[in-house]
């Protein structure tokens, strides 16, 4: 089943997609965008609910899922990498 859906990419603007089953790594994460479905190597076990980046994030850049700034990345952050509370905190919480 290549082809199954196993995350959600809401907004075109999102650079996070959200696991809905399990990935385990080496995995790929496949979510509709722009008409089509497309898959992102996952680099480690991302849980089911969880987000994991669709492109490179770097540090200080602003995360956006469903569309809005849902946090900062703590340092860079690899496409396919989990994201969560250890890589991102609120907008305007790292120290300058």
């Amino acid at each position: 089943m290549a082809n199954k859906v196993n995350a959600i990419l809401i907004s075109e603007s999102d650079n996070v997609a959200t696991a809905i089953a399990d990935l385990l790594e080496g995995e790929c994460g496949r979510f509709w965008t722009k008409g089509k479905i497309v898959e992102v190597a996952v680099t480690e076990k991302i849980p089911r609910y969880h987000k994991f980046a669709v492109c490179p994030i770097r540090k200080r850049e602003l995360v956006r899922k469903y569309g809005e700034v849902i946090g900062e990345a703590v340092n860079d952050i690899s496409k396919g990498s989990h994201v969560h509370v250890h890589n991102i905190v609120s907008p305007g919480r790292l120290e300058k």
